[in-house]
């Protein structure tokens, strides 16, 4: 297996280096099999108008470019999976406003398949979450919380399979404790499990019950701890073995390239949807 990690600013400049190929040389190239494109955001935070970033010193983001380039994906290459690291609510007035709904909506458009949870997800409690998570045409999935909203239960997995590309793929989600992050009255139905052992029950279930042939944590731990004990995806990926990738969240890094420890290819895409990661995915 291969891999790349592609994002937005360079993603034109591929596609016109493949067109120029296919155009001039179409009688020369061997037939290539299709690639699995697995595009990853995190921590999107409610941005879901373009902004002007100091930092950039540009206009970026928002739902309207993020949804242009993954159709223009899609299009290209029918593979594609659309996933997030969590997060995608709390940041600007369309959340106090609307309660999160809107950001629901406007994944189911831009067809996202999978997501996990970050902590922010909660900052209204578990009962309005349940109710929004119910609007969710996508697959959420979380395997280190214990759900005793039934609502909540019902809405969140914690892993979630899909066959696409000659491949069966499984996801599973890890999230930080949830005691360190949101106000009691928020979380009173929600009890966090070990992240380790988690991920390490989901890894032997979906390499041995499911028979997958790629695993992918979708996680929002961070890669770096904030506090003693923390759990972070570097732990995560030295200690429990047969992880193909860990998308994260919550620290809002941006890397160009995945970090590789133990196999595992650790990656996040910064913050607001200014960036959307790509990995390319050959054999």
């Amino acid at each position: 297996m291969s891999s790349s990690t592609r994002f937005l600013p360079s993603a034109f400049s591929l596609f016109l280096f493949s067109f120029f190929l296919s155009s001039f040389f179409p009688s020369f190239l061997p037939a290539q099999p299709t690639p699995i494109i697995i595009l990853h955001t995190n921590d999107t935070h409610s941005q879901l108008e373009s902004y002007y970033d100091a930092d950039l010193k540009e206009n970026v983001g928002g739902v309207v470019r993020r949804n242009t380039f993954i159709q223009e994906t899609r299009k290209q290459y029918p593979n594609t999976i659309v996933v997030d690291a969590g997060d995608f609510s709390q940041g600007t007035p369309y959340f106090n406003l609307f309660k999160g709904f809107p950001e629901i909506e406007l994944m189911n458009k831009m067809g996202y398949d999978v997501v996990t949870l970050g902590n922010h997800e909660f900052d209204n409690g578990s009962t309005a979450l349940a109710k929004r998570l119910k609007q969710a045409d996508f697959k959420i999935v979380c395997a280190n919380y214990k759900f005793k909203n039934k609502q909540l239960a019902k809405c969140i997995k914690p892993y979630t399979t899909m066959k696409i590309g000659g491949k069966k793929i499984g996801f599973f989600g890890l999230l930080r404790d949830i005691e360190k992050q949101v106000l009691p009255h928020n979380y009173q139905e929600v009890t966090f499990l070990d992240p380790l052992a988690a991920a390490q029950k989901m890894v032997d279930l979906l390499k041995n019950k499911e028979q997958c042939d790629l695993i992918i944590c979708l996680s929002h731990l961070g890669i770096n701890a904030e506090e003693e004990g923390d759990v972070t995806d570097r732990e995560i990926a030295a200690k429990v073995a047969g992880i193909d990738f860990i998308i994260g969240g919550h620290n809002h890094l941006l890397l160009e390239k995945p970090e590789i420890v133990n196999d595992t290819k650790i990656l996040q895409a910064r913050k607001n949807g200014i960036y959307v990661g790509k990995v390319v995915v050959n054999d």
